[in-house]
């Protein structure tokens, strides 16, 4: 792998994974504060249910997609197709062939992706493969998703129901305060990590 884009993917990794923690807390404290069954905070993470995602402001795809393997630690996990259109004649899109090589990090749930987790999105009709960190529910990306290009520039992007766009373009442009407050509303500031040369 050329030294760019090694570094592009640790780049997008790191933040990924600080990007993660933060949310993971919020979204634990979230779940402990509505939980009553008298669990030690230190016991196994309690699973946040589609409400508590809901509350928080994200949403899942409208219509049912078909459900694909992805590989990962816990052995093969079920995803749904979140892949979209990559350019205005692909028609491939919400179809496992743009994750037929896809990999995960987080937790496989009775065959299906299942919590905070980290998607490399990756496949035989995937024209660039891309990083994304969400929730999932049984399976279903939840909405907005933090994305990123695995080549080219460090960046990254937001991924909601039917669009996505770029926010942060790092040492080119920061557009993260006009275009992804939802993403900023639900993720924290620290999403913008810092003052950036607007083109």
């Amino acid at each position: 792998m050329p030294f760019m884009q090694r570094q592009t993917y640790f780049v997008a990794l790191s933040f990924l994974i600080l990007l993660l923690m933060s949310l993971g807390s919020r979204a634990q404290d979230s779940d402990h504060s509505s939980n009553h069954s008298g669990r030690a905070p230190d016991a196994t993470p309690v699973k946040v249910s589609r409400d508590v995602l809901s509350s928080s402001g994200f949403t899942f795809a409208d219509q049912p997609r078909p459900m694909c393997k992805i590989s990962g630690p816990e052995g093969p996990c079920r995803v749904e197709a979140f892949g979209h259109n990559e350019t205005t004649t692909d028609t491939t899109g919400y179809t496992c062939s743009k994750l037929d090589r896809a990999t995960y990090v987080g937790h496989c749930v009775k065959g299906k992706l299942d919590g905070l987790s980290l998607v490399i999105a990756d496949g035989n009709k995937k024209r660039t493969k891309e990083a994304y960190m969400s929730y999932f529910n049984e399976g279903r990306i939840a909405y907005p998703a933090l994305s990123s290009f695995l080549a080219g520039d460090i960046n990254f992007g937001a991924t909601e129901k039917g669009r996505s766009y770029g926010c942060i373009y790092f040492g080119k442009w920061d557009k993260s305060t006009e275009r992804c407050a939802l993403f900023i509303e639900i993720y924290g500031k620290t999403f913008s990590p810092s003052p950036m040369r607007k083109n």
